[in-house]
């Protein structure tokens, strides 16, 4: 199969899956909203706010059903919220209140594409959970380094963490927890009646085939595409708030990452 033809079969079947989450979505991933991760998401956008203009415009690429771009909206930002689920756009746009709706713009649409055409007049963009669902990320992030203006901050959110496991106990007391946060999670999902959907992300989830997203190879285009690092951020996100405190604060494993940069 051709890289093409690999493309707009991830592009499709993050339509189709994405298309089956819709307003689910976040009730389904409760590793994004558990308390623990309410915590890194809070700082992580008080520190990016605090140095943004008060009518910055920001970019949320893989805005999904408002994870992120609500956040900015009720911090009083012009946000701009790009995704590929029709649905999913769908449950955002009911989910703004009608004094924000002025600032909020809303597309369907992929993210290479947007990106060729409209990213130079935003201060921020932000790639929302999105790298691992494309077929070349590396492609996308050097487009969207190459065409923002300088001064433009660009940060990658919750992104799966690459990384070489060793085989120590560590490990094994990782994967011991990841295997009982699972098993909670699906009796709670049960319970919730919510379709886990488990046999369907292979595609979507494009590069969880191959151990997810390696942050240095990030950073090397960050820095290539001249573009200061100001921050990485690596931790343990779980389904459960208490798991992925006691992965973070006791085991101090890791799985995920954010990194913030900005165009020089």
């Amino acid at each position: 199969m051709t890289s093409i033809l690999i493309k707009e079969k991830v592009l499709e079947e993050n339509r189709r899956v994405h298309a089956l989450e819709n307003k689910l979505y976040l009730p389904r991933h409760p590793e994004q909203t558990n308390f623990f991760q309410e915590g890194i998401v809070e700082t992580t956008l008080d520190q990016i706010c605090s140095q943004l203009n008060p009518n910055a415009k920001i970019l949320d690429l893989g805005c999904g059903t408002g994870y992120l771009l609500l956040r900015f909206l009720r911090r009083g930002f012009h946000v701009t919220g790009v995704d590929l689920s029709s649905e999913m756009v769908q449950v955002l746009k009911n989910s703004i209140s009608e004094n924000e709706k002025e600032r909020a713009r809303l597309e369907v649409g992929d993210v290479e594409s947007y990106i060729e055409e409209n990213i130079k007049k935003f201060d921020l963009v932000v790639f929302s959970a999105v790298m691992h669902h494309l077929f070349d990320y590396e492609l996308v992030l050097k487009e969207a380094c190459q065409r923002v203006n300088s001064g433009t901050k660009i940060l990658i959110f919750f992104e799966p963490l690459k990384q070489k496991v060793n085989p120590s106990i560590r490990y094994g007391l990782h994967r011991c927890l990841s295997w009982l946060d699972e098993k909670f999670y699906q009796v709670e999902m049960g319970i919730r009646n919510i379709p886990l959907l488990e046999d369907e992300y292979h595609h979507s989830d494009y590069q969880r085939q191959f151990g997810g997203i390696d942050p240095d190879i990030i950073e090397k285009i960050f820095l290539n595409e001249k573009c200061s690092i100001e921050k990485v951020e690596k931790y343990c996100a779980r389904r459960s708030g208490v798991n992925a405190w006691l992965a973070n604060r006791i085991l101090k494993t890791q799985n995920t990452f954010n990194i913030l940069a900005e165009k020089i």
